[in-house]
């Protein structure tokens, strides 16, 4: 197959714009460009080179947005080895932004679909280069056969190289100072006050994500409850059950673009977390169903139990993609973690109960210990919070006797649920997709910190 690819020049790039500028309009795109140019520096600090990168889908050999995406809308084209996405087949549920380490999906809100780079597709097959090449009033961007390319795999803002891009780099081999723009002297330095830092917007947060953050622990718990009723404990009332089935499975429908092609996200089980963690909880739900109607079999019982523990499993595994360093096996909100915790709780096993509050607090401070070395914000509130609610009466029901009262378990039994919910949604504010974008920061402030 032949694979096309872009060639960047960091010596020359000035940060114009004029590359998004045409995407824009070649794409009759509004507000929004499929190329972006991302700058090393964009405040001016002085002592530190300021220097642009223009990205865009890089058509990956590998390309992660195709493999995860649930829903098959992705392909890649045997002739010039473009990645296209099929609107039409798009669900919508914004995972192969996650997957990118580009930057490259886009939301279209009006649409309620991803969209991306077409590498130019019409223009390649007229014989002409990709509009934001073409108007490159610099030629810091160039285009050809990638085995034909100069330069080099790697560059400034590039946050991994796996999924092999397609795109090379020019090395930037001038001075210290960097390619500059109108805004700059001849020296460098910038004519005004250094601005203040950029901040670098955040793809995941509990507030884009909150239906995520319901689905999830209701998942949690209604495996835990099956988990429980098999052990011979009292699980949840079948009113409550389904009721709860019906707001969690409701919730992660409202998260998709297009809820009407929510059955797509099943298609791609061979390859995708997110097919796997559908596929899963329907069959555990579906079973669940059949033991509720009466359906009276300890077979069943014990496949819908093991049905729904993997589910939980792969709702973890959903997130790899976006976990922090220090969390990328285990972290202390997982779906995993939080179900035994539950199970423990239904089944009034104090030893199991302690052993999984001790693992999950045990994680808890060693993370919160790593942010504060690093400067990261530790939320002490939400941390207090989240010890004195979630992890004290847990600790409480574990002492307590059945004879105590039901009533006092079940208040105990709901701050663990709500000391869940806390650790939950700092789960989600700490997930990060690397981008290019978030690249330039760590290194503006690497090179901040050295001068």
């Amino acid at each position: 197959m032949s694979q096309r690819a872009f060639l960047f020049d960091v010596n020359r790039c000035t940060g114009c714009q004029a590359c998004e500028v045409a995407c824009a309009i070649e794409n009759e795109l509004e507000d929004v460009s499929w190329r972006q140019v991302v700058t090393l520096n964009e405040a001016r600090q002085p002592g530190v080179p300021t220097m642009h990168l223009s990205i865009a889908c890089n058509h990956c050999e590998e390309p992660p947005c195709m493999s995860h995406c649930p829903a098959l809308a992705y392909s890649k084209d045997p002739v010039t080895g473009r990645v296209d996405l099929d609107a039409e087949k798009c669900i919508g549920c914004g995972y192969c932004s996650w997957a990118c380490p580009y930057d490259a999906p886009t939301f279209d809100q009006k649409a309620g679909v991803m969209t991306k780079c077409t590498f130019c597709g019409e223009r390649q097959a007229a014989g002409l280069e990709p509009a934001c090449v073409e108007q490159c009033p610099t030629g810091a961007l160039g285009f050809g056969e990638l085995a034909d390319l100069p330069g080099v795999a790697d560059g400034l803002g590039m946050p991994t190289l796996e999924p092999g891009p397609s795109i090379r780099f020019e090395p930037w081999h001038g001075s210290d100072a960097g390619p500059t723009s109108a805004c700059a002297d001849t020296t460098g330095r910038p004519k005004t006050a250094p601005l203040p830092s950029v901040t670098t917007p955040r793809k995941i947060t509990v507030r884009s994500e909150w239906p995520l953050v319901v689905f999830t622990l209701i998942a949690a718990l209604l495996v835990a409850s099956q988990s429980a009723s098999l052990l011979g404990a009292p699980g949840l009332p079948p009113v409550v059950f389904f009721a709860l089935a019906a707001l969690g499975m409701g919730a992660s429908t409202a998260h998709l673009g297009k809820p009407q092609r929510a059955w797509r996200a099943l298609l791609n089980v061979r390859q995708s977390w997110l097919s796997r963690e559908i596929a899963l909880f329907s069959g555990f739900m579906g079973a669940a169903l059949l033991l509720q109607l009466g359906v009276s079999s300890q077979g069943l019982a014990i496949a819908t139990t093991a049905i729904g523990l993997a589910a939980v499993f792969a709702i973890d595994r959903v997130y790899d993609v976006a976990r922090s360093p220090e969390s990328r096996w285990v972290h202390s909100a997982d779906a995993v973690l939080t179900t035994g915790l539950l199970i423990a709780v239904l089944v009034r096993s104090d030893v199991g109960l302690m052993l999984v509050v001790l693992v999950k607090v045990s994680l808890y401070l060693c993370r919160k210990i790593l942010h504060h070395r690093r400067g990261l914000d530790i939320r002490r509130r939400w941390s207090a919070a989240r010890l004195g609610i979630g992890f004290f009466p847990a600790g409480l029901i574990a002492w307590m006797t059945p004879e105590e009262g039901s009533g006092s378990l079940l208040g105990l039994g709901l701050c663990v649920l709500v000391g869940e919910l806390i650790d939950r949604c700092e789960f989600y504010e700490e997930l990060e997709v690397p981008t290019p974008r978030g690249q330039m920061q760590q290194e503006l402030s690497t090179r901040l910190a050295s001068l």
